[in-house]
């Protein structure tokens, strides 16, 4: 009898303590992006842009060919929101070695904010925090600083989600 109580207050221990792990739901204040460095563009803090813009945080890598061929759409959407206070920031875990020269192949094709996160500090906070263990992901943070959106960046309910949120 004692053996069965020892088992079942182990596996709620264990369950309970992973409930906080994916504890984050929209709504959620989003976290600041705490990067090593930055490939391309300036730093970006999300702080100093609440109650102005909307941040679209993209989870990418290099060799990831989805990652890849969202890029391009990432830029159009990038051009065609910059006027209203929309700031699209791709987020890769890998080296600025590897992610830099790539960002540099790319050109304009790539023409958005890209940070290096090499300690995962803000994929943690993000996808960690969301459950997400895939890429391309991303995550759209509206005015008020509360992420509002996560999906794939080539899922139908993107570009109109920003949109709206655009306008408001």
């Amino acid at each position: 009898m004692n053996r069965n109580r020892l088992a079942i207050a182990a596996v709620l221990t264990w369950a309970l303590s992973a409930a906080p792990l994916f504890a984050a739901k929209l709504g959620d204040p989003a976290p600041e992006l705490k990067v090593a460095s930055w490939a391309k563009g300036k730093p970006v803090k999300l702080s100093e842009g609440k109650g102005k813009k909307v941040y679209v945080i993209e989870f990418w890598a290099t060799w990831c060919p989805p990652c890849r061929a969202s890029i391009p759409h990432l830029t159009e959407l990038q051009k065609k929101f910059n006027s209203k206070n929309v700031v699209f920031v791709g987020v890769s875990d890998e080296l600025l070695d590897e992610v830099k020269p790539f960002v540099k192949e790319q050109g304009e094709k790539m023409d958005y904010n890209v940070a290096v996160d090499k300690d995962q500090a803000t994929s943690r906070a993000y996808l960690g925090a969301f459950g997400v263990d895939s890429i391309p992901h991303a995550f759209i943070v509206d005015k008020k600083g509360k992420i509002v959106w996560h999906g794939h960046p080539m899922d139908k309910e993107f570009e109109p989600t920003i949109a709206k949120l655009a306008k408001k």
